[in-house]
């Protein structure tokens, strides 16, 4: 159940969004006191044979770091900060019923999320089938290289191993071509544990452009 109070990593949809909103929007949103980071990734696209140029992967997404009381305050705004939506999705009880609630997300997840969107990397690819994503599979933890520590789940994509990090059921980004032998294979006990680490940004985080 989410609290009030507590700080998250919130997604956010930015309706009717364009590149030069979520510009805006991010600028507005890092100006806040009640807002302690934002994050939005980007991807580099061919436009011709000789020309790199960027554009947003996530066409309406930013990522809020605060509580949920804070972010309806800084939304109550109507003029600076109305296009903001939060994204719900369902959540289960112990009797298996549906609630939708305000998508959360830990730092830990959040943070194994940017370490791979932030810099250009081959091996990296945003995945869209989130029906095929979502599906339960094998949890993981890599151990050596460059995102060792990251957690996600193995995927085979094009018949290629994969590690996949999604993020709800909104969105999800794997890295390719993982060894076995970097693999840690995790019961759901160290799943828990591990999720529940801290992992507070270090730093005000700001576009980052990603080449895939």
């Amino acid at each position: 159940m989410l609290k009030e109070n507590e700080t998250h990593w919130f997604p956010m949809r930015i309706r009717n969004s364009s590149l030069t909103r979520l510009e805006e929007m991010q600028k507005r949103l890092d100006a806040c006191k009640e807002i302690s980071a934002t994050y939005a990734p980007l991807r580099f696209i061919r436009v011709s044979m000789t020309k790199m140029d960027f554009a947003k992967y996530l066409l309406n997404y930013i990522f809020v770091r605060s509580t949920f009381a804070s972010l309806v305050k800084v939304k109550s705004n109507q003029e600076l900060f109305e296009p903001l939506r939060f994204v719900v999705h369902p959540e289960y009880d112990d009797k298996f019923d549906a609630h939708r609630t305000v998508l959360t997300i830990s730092d830990k997840k959040m943070d194994d999320y940017m370490r791979i969107t932030e810099e250009e990397n081959k091996k990296v690819i945003f995945l869209n089938n989130m029906d095929y994503v979502c599906r339960k599979s094998q949890e993981v933890q890599i151990t050596e290289g460059q995102f060792a520590g990251v957690l996600g789940r193995i995927k085979r994509i094009g018949g290629n191993r994969c590690v996949v990090v999604p993020i709800g059921r909104e969105m999800a980004v794997g890295v390719m071509d993982v060894p076995r032998s970097c693999l840690r294979y995790l019961t759901a006990d160290e799943i828990s544990a591990l999720e529940a680490e801290e992992c507070a940004p270090k730093r005000r985080l700001k576009f980052k452009k990603v080449t895939i």
